[in-house]
């Protein structure tokens, strides 16, 4: 049994020894200088995030749209069922899930929450109405005003105008 063990620790020692990797390193990031080397890396790392989009895809339903320029300038791109219908989506604000029933008694509220809304609405509609009125009053003085004139109302300037006491 001793010797067992003896003869185990013998062959990590020399394992360690004969391996001659340094393991996983941080590798530091930044800006491949070679053109070539650039453009290999670069179509590999945009392969592997096309993949891992994929996989994200069929695994969990999501829509995704990913554009990429390549340093030389060229487009790919990957999209999700595709890219246009996600840009769509997303530009016109409707790529939320189908509401939960929680969510939809969140939004809702309390029973006595449409209560409210009805009697803001109609506060509004009753504000709305006042400045009509206004507006229709302020219309009549100027048109009063402008038939005691001889000023244009079209084409008059503030300078023709005859100051009100």
């Amino acid at each position: 049994m001793a010797m067992e063990s003896s003869l185990v620790a013998a062959a990590k020692k020399k394992a360690k020894k004969k391996g001659t990797s340094q393991g996983k390193q941080k590798i530091p990031i930044k800006k491949i200088e070679g053109r070539a080397l650039r453009h290999a890396v670069f179509n590999k790392l945009r392969k592997d995030l096309f993949g891992m989009a994929a996989k994200l895809c069929a695994t969990t339903g999501a829509r995704i749209a990913i554009i990429v320029f390549s340093p030389s300038g060229r487009l790919f791109t990957f999209g999700r069922p595709s890219v246009a219908a996600v840009l769509r989506a997303f530009l016109l604000r409707r790529l939320r899930r189908p509401a939960e029933p929680e969510e939809v008694l969140r939004r809702v509220g309390t029973p006595e929450a449409p209560q409210r809304r009805l009697e803001r609405l109609e506060k509004l509609r009753r504000l709305a109405i006042a400045r009509a009125h206004e507006l229709a009053r302020a219309r009549e003085e100027a048109e009063a005003a402008s038939k005691t004139t001889d000023v244009d109302p079209v084409t008059a300037t503030p300078d023709d105008i005859p100051a009100r006491d």
